[in-house]
């Protein structure tokens, strides 16, 4: 189902007239429209580790070398998979700030345990590892891609930016998302859809065999607030 589709679908289940055209045009209801599908992209891609959405990241540490990009389309990594491959231990964290600078500086640095943590470095999120590595070693963990959507000819990406692309996420569960708060946000009852997409995600969370992401460290949840997204008709941006 392609961007076009989906918020032709919203105009004639809310009873607005619905867009030939998405991106691009400048009538306020095609451009909520469009802003309400990437947000629901997104919402939905952090919602779950979806099965879709795993990838599998491999990199070799450097002598001296602390700090390590992250892939281009990471979200989030899975826990408990991040493993040193070449002497097969997992490695400890992500560790607090007060743990690293404990591990870093405060103890001996030979002999113990790998650790990690995220922190960010020239406006761009790292994967640090201490004790620093002293070799090349082969390091590897899951993660959750950002691209929950990808082009006509099949390059994922983050956000729709054409009438063309099309969902890797469940587009009808974009599709009943966008709807209960496209009518939330112009006044029209909305309870009975929502609650038809809250049924629908937690059924499409099992299907996959996955799991809430839940957290108390941040705000993913599996039930989203009806209130969450409240766009007005004019000022806001495209995702």
């Amino acid at each position: 189902m392609s961007l076009l589709t989906i918020a032709q679908n919203v105009a004639d289940f809310t009873g607005f007239e619905r867009p030939t055209t998405v991106v691009g045009n400048t009538d306020p209801i095609a451009r909520q429209l469009l802003a309400f599908i990437n947000r629901e992209g997104k919402s939905l891609m952090r919602a779950s580790n979806w099965p879709i959405l795993l990838k599998e990241h491999t990199f070799n540490t450097v002598n001296g070398t602390q700090s390590y990009d992250l892939p281009t389309d990471y979200d989030r990594s899975v826990d408990s998979t991040i493993y040193n491959r070449t002497d097969t231990e997992q490695l400890t964290g992500p560790i607090t700030p007060q743990q690293y600078a404990l591990d870093r500086y405060g103890t001996a640095s030979t002999g113990v345990t790998q650790k990690f943590r995220f922190k960010a470095s020239s406006n761009a999120l790292k994967f640090d590892i201490t004790p620093t590595p002293t070799s090349a070693e082969s390091l590897g963990y899951e993660y959750v891609s950002s691209h929950w959507n990808q082009t006509s000819g099949g390059t994922s990406q983050a956000a729709m930016a054409a009438d063309s692309d099309i969902g890797i996420l469940d587009e009808t569960l974009i599709e009943l998302g966008v709807t209960y708060r496209f009518k939330q946000n112009h006044g029209l009852a909305y309870d009975s859809d929502f609650r038809e997409y809250q049924l629908e995600l937690r059924q499409a969370i099992s299907r996959a065999g996955g799991a809430p992401v839940i957290s108390l460290n941040d705000a993913r949840r599996l039930t989203v607030s009806p209130y969450s997204y409240n766009l007005p008709d004019s000022g806001y941006g495209t995702v």
